[in-house]
């Protein structure tokens, strides 16, 4: 067969597969193939219902009443498109969704900064998440409720190639991160957090898309046991750094990509990976202190893993055996490891402070943290003066009071995208915020409908939906990580991905 022959072929192929993946777009396909995640969805808000009566410490109905109105608003996205009404890549269902442990929880769980509020003030931020939400969630659905066109071309790997290239990727993810911990060699600053900036986005999409691929039964056995260790791998040399948060967070990205490929929960992995993460977690202050802040940071070689687990589990057990020994004491320890954690994902006691401040104390920003976004682009081995991505961050801070310039250099205090909009201009600014995510995120998610997920349309998706979870993330660091992952997006689209039009789709069959 000739060449010319072949790639006819291969382009036949290739816009018969989107054709069908057109037809599959459709509402009454789509609603047929989430039912038993709609079925999942009311399964979880029951639960949620009654975790929600578990924690409940607050007996002001306010409170109650706007902890419920933003549960409202958070979950309805997620039922849009667990029914098949919403179409696409779940971004800004997965968005809306952290508002439940950011917003909606921390009003009724007797958080200690959102109860120096009162519960006219818990209404009102109640009623300012809600109307965000809202709004985003109007805007988004329009974009998503019919399918759009077929695209008139697209870019993607082919099946083969994208398996092999995300599979080397995992890898080099996994010697990435033991280079990191063993202090194999050294790199610039700035040249070191391109490359690190580089690997972690092309690690999201590598796991994102292998885990769906896996999920929906395309990989042979031994492609599946491949990846499923180099996940492991990934994730045990992750979270030998003492951080548990990047282990998790990646769990989490295959996890979704799992359900989402399967249309079913990995019950047993999910169990496993939460009772090893939680047991590593109680140990985690030990370790640290040891290693941390007790002696300069050590270097960890891939042959001492096995210890260095051991020693980290023999702290998380004795904490169990003092828990055990002196139930007081673990009570103590359970109680600020409980308040710990509502502290780290709470927001809304930022939101509260700002309305409670500005304007009357403090004024607006008029969009300060907004105007230092085009300086984020630059590469830091360009600009040795570059500032930092958590400038915006570092500005509310200091104009509220909660820290000086030289505090932000060891702690940051983050923020939220939407307390950082009524910072800048009030309730407006929320709104503008709302417009602006609910049309970029429907705009995203319509522009990947209609082409496979090794596309640079979906893989961009991809990227969205693991930014829509990070929650204390102000726009410059958004903004910045985007970039930066983008970037790298488009380098591999254009060297590693081939075109597709559908205008040589109906020249061929003329």
């Amino acid at each position: 067969m000739s060449d010319v022959a072949r790639g006819c072929e291969e382009s036949m192929t290739s816009h018969l597969k989107l054709v069908l993946q057109s037809l599959l777009n459709h509402p009454i396909v789509v609603r047929q193939q989430r039912r038993q995640l709609l079925q999942a969805f009311w399964i979880i808000v029951t639960v949620l219902f009654l975790f929600e009566l578990y924690t409940l410490q607050t007996h002001s109905l306010a409170s109650i009443a706007g902890a419920i109105l933003i549960a409202i608003a958070a979950l309805f996205p997620a039922y849009l498109w667990c029914s098949g009404k919403a179409l696409g890549l779940p971004i800004f269902p997965l968005f809306a969704l952290t508002y439940l442990w950011t917003h909606a929880i921390p009003l009724v769980s007797n958080h200690p900064k959102v109860i120096l509020y009162s519960p006219q003030e818990h209404l009102f931020a109640s009623v300012t998440v809600a109307g965000f939400l809202g709004l985003a969630t109007l805007i988004w659905f329009n974009f998503v409720k019919t399918p759009p066109p077929l695209p008139p071309a697209y870019r993607a790997f082919n099946e083969q190639s994208g398996d092999k290239f995300f599979l080397g990727v995992l890898a080099a993810g996994v010697l990435f991160n033991m280079y990191s911990l063993g202090g194999w060699f050294f790199l610039d600053g700035g040249l070191f957090s391109l490359i690190r900036s580089a690997i972690l986005g092309l690690n999201v999409l590598a796991v994102f898309t292998l885990s769906f691929y896996a999920g929906a039964g395309k990989f042979s056995r031994r492609t599946n046991q491949l990846f499923f260790a180099l996940l492991a791998l990934y994730m045990i040399t992750r979270a030998a750094s003492l951080l548990l948060v990047g282990a998790a967070s990646i769990f989490l990205i295959a996890t979704v990509a799992f359900i989402l490929g399967s249309r079913r929960m990995p019950v047993l992995p999910i169990i496993i990976v939460v009772i090893c993460l939680s047991l590593l977690h109680y140990g985690k202050a030990e370790m640290r202190a040891k290693y941390w802040f007790g002696s300069p940071n050590r270097f960890v070689q891939p042959w001492e893993y096995p210890g260095w687990y051991a020693e980290w589990v023999g702290y998380s057990l004795e904490y169990y055996k003092n828990q055990r020994a002196s139930p007081q004491s673990g009570a103590s320890s359970q109680s600020e490891e409980k308040a710990s954690f509502l502290q780290r994902s709470s927001v809304i006691h930022i939101l509260l402070l700002a309305q409670s401040k500005t304007p009357v104390t403090v004024p607006y920003l008029q969009g300060k943290t907004y105007t230092i976004l085009p300086q984020l682009v630059i590469p830091r081995f360009l600009n040795n003066n570059k500032i930092r991505s958590h400038e915006g961050t570092y500005l509310l801070n200091i104009h509220y009071g909660l820290q000086t310039r030289e505090a932000t250099f060891t702690t940051t205090i983050g923020w939220g995208l939407l307390a950082e909009s009524y910072a800048n201009f009030g309730l407006l600014g929320c709104a503008g915020l709302a417009i602006f995510f609910g049309a970029f995120y429907g705009k995203a998610t319509s522009w990947s409908l209609h082409t496979p997920l090794i596309s640079s349309r979906s893989l961009f998706a991809v990227l969205l939906m693991s930014c829509a979870f990070q929650t204390e993330w102000s726009a410059g660091v958004y903004f910045a990580a985007l970039f930066q992952a983008t970037m790298v997006l488009v380098g591999i689209t254009f060297t590693f991905m081939k075109a597709y039009k559908i205008k040589d789709f109906i020249d061929i069959n003329r």
